[in-house]
């Protein structure tokens, strides 16, 4: 019989932890791999092995888990996230429960942790009974050469110039870490580790200037999606799409934005040739208290909030939570109510995400009013911070 060992990974070496995720991924180039792919979380001096939960077989990793702390900050609010990626499970040891035992053990550390959110990428249904669900609203936008032709005159670019930002470009990631912080939502990202984090999933880091000055960055995935635009003022965020666009050399760009960018949403919905609404992540909100009040004061400074009130039971996964969630003048506040004190609506934790954080909920319409005029809330994670 086997000698099995579920837990973190600190007794398991870097290398067979890599070759385990790269070789059930199917990864077997330095582009694809995972390295490469995230230089963000593995890096040999990350001991990203460290941070996952393993499944070992005699000593031999044959289940792996990844679990990589990171924090947003909304309206002030410090909200501490802990993603999940790489699972990964050996083709001989498939059907053992092991991916479920390293994601039933991720799941109890956050919630012992005070983690309270945290976000993956993948299949819907095989992370719902982890408590993951398909939430946050995404726009995408895309943009060609006749929207610039007719709306700025020209197809070229404003700004004098636009470069990929590498790794001694020092006082342009000072500057751009400085605007990716200036606003009520920013993630906390080291500076250190910007630029590699900027690269997740391949992207490039692009800066603008023009005549000396700093006017913006964006983050592009795939040569032609924007995943993160940020323009020092309001004014420059089209000029900087345009320079963008003339850039790349006149392709057709997507543009993906949340909800709390509201002055880049209004300024490209009226003139980019097409746009959807769309899911941004999965995600699991492990204190509804945090999340709720910290997005309900983000959605104020971009949208007046109906004045109301809303006592409601969620069963969280991470326990239950009584929420008393009122608006008075515009304000919203978020508090916990007693044990004993009534409600008016009772949620599973599958039906507050998808009523509170979901683009798409047609159970909304049974809401009372105000409720409805207040989500969903722009809960958010850029693709640079995804795991």
């Amino acid at each position: 019989m086997a000698d099995i060992y579920c837990g973190k990974g600190t007794n398991v070496s870097y290398d067979a932890y890599m070759t385990l995720i790269n070789e059930v991924f199917g990864f077997t180039t330095p582009e694809q791999q995972f390295e490469g792919l995230l230089p963000k979380l593995y890096k040999p001096h990350l001991a990203p092995q460290d941070s996952s939960y393993v499944v070992t077989e005699d000593g031999e990793i044959v289940a792996a888990v990844g679990a990589f702390d990171h924090a947003v900050t909304v309206c002030g609010q410090y909200i501490p996230c802990r993603g999940i990626g790489n699972v990964a499970v050996a083709s001989k040891a498939r059907g053992k429960g092991y991916m479920k035992d390293c994601m039933n053990a991720a799941l109890a550390d956050m919630v012992a942790d005070g983690i309270a959110l945290s976000t993956l990428g993948g299949r819907r249904q095989r992370y719902q009974y982890f408590s993951y669900e398909k939430a946050g609203t995404a726009y995408y936008f895309s943009v060609n050469a006749d929207n610039f032709r007719h709306v700025c005159g020209s197809v070229d670019a404003p700004f004098d110039t636009l470069r990929a930002v590498t790794e001694g470009d020092t006082q342009t990631l000072a500057d751009i870490k400085a605007l990716c912080e200036s606003g009520d939502f920013y993630p906390v990202r080291d500076a250190d580790a910007f630029l590699d984090i900027a690269r997740t999933w391949h992207a490039e880091l692009y800066a603008a200037y023009h005549g000396g000055a700093f006017k913006g960055y964006c983050i592009i995935e795939g040569g032609s999606t924007i995943s993160e635009v940020k323009a020092v003022s309001d004014g420059d965020f089209l000029p900087l799409l345009q320079t963008v666009f003339a850039g790349l050399g006149g392709k057709a760009l997507t543009v993906r934005l949340p909800l709390f960018a509201d002055n880049y949403v209004r300024t490209l919905a009226p003139i980019a040739e097409g746009g959807h609404m769309g899911y941004s992540m999965c995600y699991t909100v492990l204190n509804y208290t945090l999340v709720t009040q910290a997005f309900m004061k983000l959605k104020a400074t971009y949208a007046s909030l109906c004045d109301g009130e809303l006592c409601v039971l969620i069963h969280g996964f991470a326990g239950d939570e009584r929420l008393r969630i009122n608006v008075s003048g515009g304000v919203p506040t978020v508090t916990t109510l007693s044990e004993d004190s009534l409600v008016d609506v009772e949620w599973s934790h599958t039906q507050a995400m998808e009523q509170m954080f979901a683009p798409i909920s047609p159970n909304r319409a049974d809401l009372p009013i105000a409720a409805r005029d207040w989500f969903p809330l722009p809960l958010y994670m850029y693709h640079a911070d995804g795991v």
